[in-house]
């Protein structure tokens, strides 16, 4: 006698976990996030660990990949507007603050705004002399125009001369102005293309300033996903234990000896009021 075939009865349990396992695995899958191809660089590479470092915190299975091409910081914004990048890493700004969602934990914890000054070496000895805020003020700064340091610094009472970026570093050898003010992640990088030109030894110029991630108003899962995942890295130490031991934020301690210079603080008129109010533990020494 032939055994009896199994009954549909029988046969859809079995079914229904098949496809209850394949719908599982469907829904596993990793969310891909696309970001602004940049060129490659240590801070870059330190922000994309500070992403992966929120997600893991929040056990969020996210997968990042940049777009194919490189893009301008004004690109960037407009791709993040149209849907297509999900999120940016930028200097903050109202217009942006309004434009899309920030992220208000500072990436760099604040190193965005301090400054340390390129200058022709035979002027050393006038930064030497600077003891107070106001004998600082007596020396002329070099912008590009299009940078909102310049208004920053009007407005704190310096003196500023304007010129496009690439003939700031002549201006700076033709005594145009005393100091080409940059980041100090800028300055040690930018001397050494300009060996005419030195990083100056003692001054620190420190203004608030941050960048934030941002990503578009109506994601509201990713940026829950990201506030709440640094918020959690910093309640763990994680945060801070990635940022003292990344390489990227160590260069930028030992290169500018942040710490053996004479620190002076000028106020920020163009934070929005939100950023104001970022509690002082996201702040490098505050």
């Amino acid at each position: 006698m032939r055994p009896r075939s199994p009954s549909l009865a029988l046969l859809l349990p079995a079914l229904m976990l098949a496809w209850l396992a394949l719908a599982a695995t469907a829904v596993a899958d990793p969310t891909v996030l696309t970001y602004p191809k940049r060129p490659d660089s240590p801070r870059w590479n330190y922000a994309l660990g500070l992403i992966a470092l929120a997600f893991k915190e929040v056990g969020r299975d996210y997968v990042l990949k940049p777009t194919d091409e490189e893009m301008s910081q004004a690109r960037a914004a407009r791709e993040l507007e149209t849907g297509n990048v999900d999120f940016i890493w930028t200097g903050t700004s109202a217009d942006y603050e309004q434009r899309f969602r920030a992220i208000r934990i500072p990436v760099l914890r604040g190193l965005d705004g301090y400054r340390i000054c390129i200058i022709d070496p035979k002027r050393q000895a006038a930064f030497s002399a600077v003891q107070t805020l106001d004998d600082l003020k007596q020396l002329t700064i070099g912008q590009d125009p299009g940078w909102s340091d310049v208004a920053l610094l009007k407005a704190a009472g310096f003196k500023v001369v304007t010129g496009a970026y690439n003939d700031l570093f002549d201006m700076a050898a033709r005594d145009r102005f005393d100091c080409f003010l940059r980041g100090v992640h800028e300055a040690p990088a930018e001397v050494a293309k300009h060996p005419g030109l030195a990083v100056e030894s003692d001054l620190l110029i420190v203004y608030p300033f941050t960048s934030f991630f941002f990503v578009g108003k109506a994601n509201t899962q990713l940026a829950d996903d990201l506030e709440t995942g640094l918020k959690k890295a910093y309640a763990d130490g994680s945060f801070m234990a990635y940022f003292k031991n990344h390489p990227a934020i160590q260069a930028i301690f030992a290169d500018a000896r942040i710490h053996e210079r004479r620190r002076f603080d000028i106020p920020n008129a163009m934070l929005t009021p939100e950023t104001r109010a970022i509690p002082a533990e996201y702040w490098e020494g505050r």
